[in-house]
């Protein structure tokens, strides 16, 4: 049997549907070795790529760097590849496909989010209308969708009518081997390299209106009335769209001289930040899954994050909540997470090493590897 794999976002640097798709593929390849795998590309890929003999990488033009060359990578060089090599089935890591490649073979769709329908606002309107547009072929053509929390399944029955027999429940994968807790010893040099040796809250994502950052900062100035002790508040990512309006947000704080502006970390280098933290914070509006949630939770570090959309799925029980409308609310919550007596701390650390290991790489896997499967039949 033949697959192939959408795994366009396999870059020299990973973000989240690039670890996304490196973690399903390595293991996908890895586990059933009587299988071909075609990982789709669309520019040389890197050695490190390459997790098998049974795969092939194949590199299909243009480089997608717009909607509009996606829109062509789909369009015609996804069917072309099809025709030529007749894969049994065809997995869309990024839930897209087109209704050409759509008629050539059965395709399984992974929905991440859907956070453009909920949150137009947020994108400019060329990239709504491409997001709404492939979406619908998504939900229309693919063989079977998987979605990776609850609350994208039912965002997808509301918004798009999907039937829940179409889709499947697979959780992203929390790595619990790579993502520990750091021991106490280490945590000051950690804090030393990065922040002269102040305990810091810590923000891991891009900085997209969506994920908050604006009222984050709001809140942050307004827990340091009330919080006096030392502190940072640590900010790892890059800018998306709404620069402008966040760099004068930022301007305005009162303790603006407090943040701490980091680029892409290395995967140790990030675990080593994520254990150190005083606490994370992650006050988005909306997302499908929420990995740094998963990931703080999984290096036993406190979270604060939104009380809404798919957040509560991943923090469970572990993770403190707040309006993220709400600056004063989120202040209240990093409050909470940094004045809770440390028998409770503890405890509710435990909990959060307990519960994330619900979201098994593994498991995420073996559901997609199932679909793939019947729909290859």
């Amino acid at each position: 049997m033949r697959i192939a794999i959408d795994s366009r976002f396999l870059l020299p640097h990973l973000e989240g549907f690039g670890r996304f798709t490196r973690e399903v593929a390595r293991r996908l390849i890895q586990a059933y070795p009587e299988t071909q795998f075609d990982l789709l590309f669309d520019r040389k890929p890197l050695p490190q790529y390459h997790f098998g003999p049974n795969q092939a990488s194949r590199i299909l033009p243009p480089q997608t760097r717009h909607w509009s060359l996606y829109e062509l990578w789909w369009r015609f060089s996804v069917p072309l590849y099809l025709h030529r090599y007749r894969p049994q089935a065809l997995f869309a890591t990024y839930g897209q496909l087109s209704p050409a490649a759509a008629r050539k073979v059965p395709i399984v769709a992974f929905i991440h989010d859907v956070a453009f329908a909920r949150y137009p606002e947020h994108l400019p309107r060329s990239w709504y209308t491409y997001y709404m547009r492939t979406t619908r072929n998504t939900v229309r053509y693919a063989s079977l969708l998987i979605v990776n929390s609850r609350s994208v399944q039912q965002d997808l029955q509301e918004l798009f009518g999907v039937s829940p027999e179409k889709m499947r429940l697979a959780y992203s994968g929390c790595d619990v081997e790579r993502f520990q807790p750091l021991s106490p010893e280490v945590q000051p040099a950690i804090r030393t390299r990065y922040t002269q040796g102040c305990p810091y809250l810590l923000y891991v994502g891009s900085l997209h209106p969506r994920k908050n950052p604006l009222r984050l900062l709001q809140a942050y100035d307004l827990l340091r009335a009330r919080y006096t002790e030392p502190l940072r508040l640590v900010i790892v990512g890059r800018f998306m769209f709404g620069k402008g309006s966040f760099y004068e947000a930022y301007q305005h704080m009162r303790h603006k001289e407090e943040v701490i502006f980091l680029s892409r970390l290395p995967d140790e280098a990030l675990v080593s930040l994520y254990g150190a933290a005083a606490a994370v914070v992650y006050p988005s509006l909306y997302e499908g899954f929420g990995s740094p949630v998963a990931e703080a939770l999984a290096c036993g570090v406190p979270v604060v994050t939104s009380s809404v959309s798919s957040l509560p799925e991943v923090g469970g029980e572990a993770a403190f909540y707040a309006n993220p409308y709400d600056p004063a609310d989120i202040a209240r919550a990093l409050y909470e997470a940094l004045t809770e007596p440390e028998a409770q701390r503890q405890a509710r650390i435990q909990k959060g090493l307990a519960h994330v290991r619900r979201f098994s790489w593994e498991a995420c896997v073996q559901t997609i590897w199932q679909a793939l499967s019947e729909v290859a039949a």
